[in-house]
């Protein structure tokens, strides 16, 4: 009769529509989901500190967090990841350049074996090879009343870590350059205007405190004016990790 044939049209149309249903929900779900590359990224940085931390930590903790991405948004993430780190640095470098005053600590054992310490005022004197670059050339200027002013040449850079390396030139021909780390974790802050840390040696028993402002705000090579104020820089209450540098003291009962 014609109500069963439009009762069986009817139902078969019901089910295309409930299979089409189906289908497109499928792949909606697929298509619908997005990676934000910016949460990502806060998520990350808040999580490790400015530096971030390992690949395997990094790539576990994407894993973890975002199982839906793609090898693509694993990719971009990973990119942008590197890509703030290197600015980080390039502005850490940039912030060094110029001129730097104020009292430091030197942590030093006797001969007895003892910890003691001395007090000096420095001027530390960074010079950024190119505004581009993480690295230069330096010099330290070191006094107090005992043993009067000292001039020692350095270089240094910004490692990947935030680390700030210094490497002061060897005081006579044939030895090895002293060589002193301000790991990221070490670093209490570093802005245009304020410079203070731990600075601990790797190939020698030292550790210095120091607590330095700006004494002359110094022009970039081939820049009109000054770096302007930004982001201040400060890993004490970082997550993450910082350079994998091994403290190897080879010089007993010695600092600079």
């Amino acid at each position: 009769t014609i109500m069963k044939k439009l009762a069986t049209l009817m139902t078969a149309v019901v089910l295309v529509m409930m299979s089409a249903t189906m289908v497109s929900c499928g792949e909606s779900d697929d298509y619908d989901y997005y990676f934000d590359l910016d949460r990502a990224l806060t998520e990350y940085f808040n999580r490790y500190g400015d530096f971030g931390t390992d690949d395997r930590t990094t790539a576990d903790w994407f894993d973890h967090y975002y199982p839906y991405a793609s090898d693509y948004d694993y990719r971009s993430f990973i990119n942008a990841v590197n890509a703030d780190i290197n600015n980080s640095r390039t502005t850490m470098a940039r912030y060094l350049n110029g001129e730097w005053e104020g009292p430091l600590r030197m942590y030093f054992k006797n001969q007895a074996g003892q910890t003691v310490y001395t007090d000096y005022q420095v001027i530390w004197h960074f010079e950024l090879s190119a505004s581009s670059d993480v690295k230069g050339r330096g010099t330290e200027y070191r006094y107090n009343e005992d043993e009067g002013e000292t001039r020692t040449n350095f270089s240094w850079c910004v490692n990947g870590y935030g680390g700030i390396e210094i490497s002061y030139d060897p005081s006579q021909s044939g030895q090895d350059p002293v060589n002193m780390l301000i790991a990221y974790n070490n670093l209490d802050k570093l802005s245009t205007t304020h410079f203070k840390g731990t600075s601990v040696g790797v190939n020698i028993e030292e550790e210095d405190d120091f607590n330095l402002t700006k004494r002359l705000p110094q022009r970039v090579k081939g820049e009109t004016t000054a770096v302007a104020a930004g982001k201040t820089f400060g890993g004490k209450k970082a997550d993450g990790k910082t350079a994998p540098m091994e403290r190897n003291i080879t010089i007993k009962n010695g600092h600079r």
